[in-house]
């Protein structure tokens, strides 16, 4: 039996312990790095719907302002003023408050207005809601000349609008309108729509005005210089991915990473940029990491403080009833233990104490009874001799004298000697291989003066390391006479009957085969119910004993097989553990 391993269930407990820990562990960070990873994609969704929130909010408000433009621009007012040069001066002024007093009620009405002017070129004129009437030289902002049609500008450090009539998409040089609209946008707004994307530390955004020569962030911020950087790094990776109205990116800018999200307002040029740190993990999850590590790591220290007293009180006084068990499976029956405590260990130690003392004493009953049932079948075996082989070996010797042969019957005497000598003469209850080989070739020799050529035998060269191996007496002669008995009962002539021996695998294998009438299928599994439930019947007694001999004398690994032979009949193969010594 194998030996059992000092401690081992305290060994188990120990590696599911830490199996245990290391999987909390590992399930902690990966709940903490999957709760970070959807928190983290929860706030790019926010980042990237808020620039799309603020960059439609926008552009719901420069479309106000454009039609705010296109509504001074067809006032019969503004027109008026530029091409009446015939009123007087009071009906001037009237139409210039009157006109002025709209100019300011539409600015009231919109928060990203921060000034409204109406613009005269030709006379040098600006009608203004902040300086009201001024002369100024009015000269249009330069815009791209491409077909985006952008109305918004840069100019005097301001983000403006400006309409112009006679309407153009670019300005060439030497251009001069009649006279136009310029709206000055409110960098407070600005600023305030901005700030939505300032959540919280390492985040904000920034706008940007396509000027046609390049872009430009509006309006200029106290940080421009990490918001230039940061704006820089966005058209980069927005360029690379070929410039597209929705962009979601990222990028690393002075030594952090950073997400960028923005949204495009084509129609006039300008794109809302938000920005946040790349960080995987913020600092109240980190935090949280660490008081739930700190947690566990804590649990799991008072666990293995509970565990090792545990080995102290249970373990070791544990062992020492293992070890005592290990040396009684070795064999060793002197063993005993002893506690110093009152306690539950001190009564097994003593039930162990009183184990192994019965333990010895029904091992000796059981050694005697195995004498004597061994004793007592091999004596059964013995006076089981049949009267119908002692008749016919009379009956040969007389044929045999009448016949006047006196040299077989010679040979005849000479081998039913042999045979009755080992039957009663061989007091040893274990006989070598090659004796016990011996007998049942003399009773094959006995049985072949009596069918001659009928039956043919083949009889297998036995193993030289075989030839001494001690075996229980009488186990091949019986199997070789139920051959003859009922395996050639129906054989006329032709018979055959063949004995080999194999060693393998420290197993040797002793085949008895004939090519009787006694392998079919019904006839084998009859016979294997005889061994296994043996109740007197008479074809399956011989081998029934020979299978509980060989179990008792080598184990449960041995005994009686039986098969169908290629012969055609029963094959009877005898299975011996040769590691057991007799």
């Amino acid at each position: 039996m194998k030996k059992l391993e000092m401690g081992s269930v305290f060994k188990k407990l120990y590696l599911l312990f830490m199996a245990t820990m290391a999987i909390i562990y590992v399930c902690t960070i990966i709940i903490f790095l999957t709760y970070a990873s959807s928190r983290r994609k929860a706030e790019i969704e926010a980042m990237r719907a808020t620039v799309r929130q603020g960059a439609s909010v926008l552009w719901e408000q420069l479309d106000i302002v454009a039609d705010l433009e296109k509504n001074l621009v067809s006032d019969s007012r503004t027109l008026a003023l530029y091409q009446d040069t015939n009123r007087d001066a009071y009906e001037i002024s009237q139409l210039r408050l009157g006109l002025l007093g709209s100019m300011r009620s539409f600015q009231s009405m919109n928060n990203i207005i921060e000034e409204v002017a109406v613009l005269f070129p030709e006379q040098e004129l600006e009608l203004s809601t902040v300086n009201e009437l001024s002369r100024k030289e009015c000269v249009p902002a330069a815009r791209a000349e491409d077909d985006t049609a952008r109305t918004l500008v840069y100019a005097e450090e301001k983000v403006q609008m400006e309409l112009w009539y006679p309407l153009t998409r670019s300005v060439e040089e030497g251009y001069m309108p009649d006279y136009g609209v310029r709206v000055t946008l409110a960098e407070s707004y600005l600023r305030e729509l901005l700030e939505l994307f300032a959540v919280e530390e390492q985040t904000g955004g920034f706008s940007v005005l396509d000027t046609g020569d390049g872009l430009i962030q509006i309006p200029e911020e106290p940080d421009s210089e990490n918001r230039g950087k940061l704006m820089e790094i966005w058209r980069q990776i927005w360029e690379e991915a070929g410039c597209p109205e929705s962009f979601l990116g990222n990028a690393s800018c002075m030594g952090k990473s950073y997400r960028f999200a923005s949204e495009a307002i084509p129609e006039y040029g300008t794109t809302l940029v938000a920005y946040r740190s790349g960080r995987w993990l913020d600092r109240s999850t980190v935090t949280a990491l660490l008081v739930m590590g700190g947690v566990i790591f804590l649990v799991s220290g008072m666990f293995l403080f509970m565990l090792l007293q545990t080995d102290a009180i249970v373990n070791k006084p544990l062992q020492k009833v293992v070890q005592a068990f290990e040396k009684m499976q070795e064999g060793d029956l002197s063993i005993r233990i002893s506690h110093k405590y009152q306690d539950e260990f001190q009564y097994i130690y003593s039930a162990f104490n009183k184990t192994v003392e019965r333990i010895q004493e029904l091992i000796e009953n059981i050694r005697e009874q195995g004498r004597l049932l061994q004793n007592a079948e091999l004596m059964q075996l013995q006076s089981q001799i049949n009267p119908h082989f002692l008749y016919n070996s009379f009956y040969l010797i007389r044929i045999m004298a009448k016949n006047e042969s006196y040299e077989q019957i010679t040979g005849f005497v000479t081998s039913l000697a042999k045979y009755y000598r080992f039957l009663n003469k061989e007091v040893n209850q274990n006989v070598p291989l090659s004796k016990e080989a011996e007998h049942m070739e003399n009773y094959i020799d006995i049985q072949q003066m009596r069918f001659g050529d009928k039956i043919t035998v083949r009889l297998g060269e036995l193993p030289a390391p075989a030839g001494s191996f001690l075996v229980p007496k009488l186990i091949l002669q019986p199997v070789v006479e139920n051959v003859y008995n009922y395996g050639m009962a129906d054989i006329l002539r032709d018979g055959q009957i063949a004995v080999d021996y194999e060693i393998r695998d420290g197993f040797l294998y002793i085949a008895v085969e004939d090519n009787g009438g006694g392998g079919t299928e019904e006839n084998l599994e009859q016979m294997r119910e005889y061994i296994r439930d043996y109740q007197g019947r008479a074809a399956g007694h011989a081998l029934s004993n020979i299978d509980r001999r060989l179990k008792l004398a080598y184990g449960e690994g041995s005994g009686v097989l039986l098969e169908r032979s290629d012969l055609g009949g029963l094959k009877v193969v005898l299975k011996l553990d040769m590691s057991v010594p007799l």
